[in-house]
């Protein structure tokens, strides 16, 4: 992939966002206001950010990264949706139940490029869709979306496709049933666990109706008891695993924790994706109070992943599984501290637009972004 492109994509996408807060006559880029500031929104930040991700994961190597070839020949060996999950578990080694019969159904219509841009913009449209409902909640404009692309999701986006996918449907899930909506809600959790088991965390959902929810200083408690009980993890996870007793289940289990399986992520702590979700969390949970809220589903979404990640951070897997359900929503969060904050406008708008200018910069970076993407500079 020629990094001059890549480059000048990045250089175009800037001058787009410079623009923005040049133009935004003292008003905050993130909130929502009238469809004229919309339009300039998904111009100037949406397209920009979609083209970007567009290139670097939709237009990737086929033969790069440790998970995308064998993805494409799982693809190239779909035969039709009632042995698409055995193809899936032979080639791939997954069992998730929904995640092939569903790719499956794209075969015939998808040559191998065409298949990954798809889902590329699949997943684009379901972070987009998850945005619709938590921006407008919180006054915010559901362009803020694109942003989640500009953080490490966009490499997850490039390598792990069937988590990128279940992430934003389970997100919704929760969403909807914290809100009310229990049938809709179990609905997309059940839908999101089709696609990554990892996604049934989201049925932790009803216990978030308890009373000692409700309490500010839960939720900085919670993911330091979770990183102090870490030492247990193996224990505390084999005995869930023993009693719901689904056996894809036990056999994950079984090769991440009991089978002595050599992580690829290393010490999960000198990563700086953990960094990057457990800085801007911890400060989401001082600065923006949930006593401060009528609504608390996202202090809920975030106090449960950030938890597992902690609890995880003996297991590198485990808790690198985590994060990029936290990067699905560091819009939000940069966007809710950045509001909580008694500054003027343009300097809300600088620390939001140049946080994620500067993390999209690292992305592209990274030495783990180039090698999983197939680009090089």
């Amino acid at each position: 992939m020629d990094a001059l492109i890549l480059f000048s994509v990045f250089l175009l996408m800037t001058l787009a966002f410079l623009f923005v807060f040049f133009a935004s006559n003292n008003k905050v880029v993130f909130h929502a206001h009238g469809l004229r500031h919309q339009v300039c929104l998904f111009l100037l930040v949406v397209i920009p950010i979609f083209v970007w991700g567009l290139v670097l994961a939709g237009f990737r190597p086929v033969d790069v990264g440790f998970d995308t070839p064998r993805y494409v020949e799982t693809f190239l060996n779909l035969d039709g949706v009632f042995t698409a999950r055995m193809v899936g578990e032979s080639y791939y080694g997954n069992t998730e139940f929904l995640l092939w019969p569903f790719q499956s159904l794209l075969k015939p219509f998808l040559s191998v490029r065409g298949w990954l841009v798809f889902n590329y913009c699949l997943v684009f449209f379901l972070v987009y869709l998850y945005y619709r409902g938590s921006a407008k909640a919180l006054g915010f404009s559901s362009a803020i979306f694109a942003l989640v692309f500009l953080t490490f999701f966009l490499v997850y986006a490039g390598n792990t496709m069937r988590q990128v996918l279940a992430i934003p449907i389970g997100a919704l899930g929760f969403q909807l049933y914290r809100r009310g909506n229990f049938f809709g809600g179990l609905f997309a959790i059940f839908i999101a666990i089709g696609f990554h088991w990892s996604s049934i965390m989201f049925l932790a959902a009803p216990a978030f109706s308890l009373g000692f929810f409700k309490r500010d200083r839960v939720y900085l408690l919670m993911p330091l008891l979770a990183l102090f009980s870490s030492v247990f993890l193996m224990d505390l996870v084999g005995f869930v695993i023993a009693l719901i007793d689904v056996p894809m289940l036990t056999d994950r289990f079984n090769l991440y924790f009991s089978e002595g399986r050599v992580s690829h992520v290393g010490h999960v702590w000198e990563k700086a994706n953990f960094w990057i979700c457990s800085i801007t969390a911890l400060v989401f949970f001082y600065v923006c109070r949930p006593s401060r809220y009528s609504d608390n589903v996202l202090h809920q979404y975030v106090v449960l992943f950030l938890s597992l990640v902690f609890f995880g951070i003996t297991n590198a897997d485990f808790s690198e599984r985590y994060m990029p359900y936290i990067l699905l929503v560091i819009p939000l969060l940069v966007a809710m501290i950045a509001d909580r904050i008694s500054i003027p406008a343009f300097a809300k708008n600088f620390i939001f637009l140049g946080f994620f200018l500067v993390l999209g910069a690292l992305v592209f970076a990274s030495g783990s972004s180039q090698q999983t993407l197939g680009y090089s500079f």
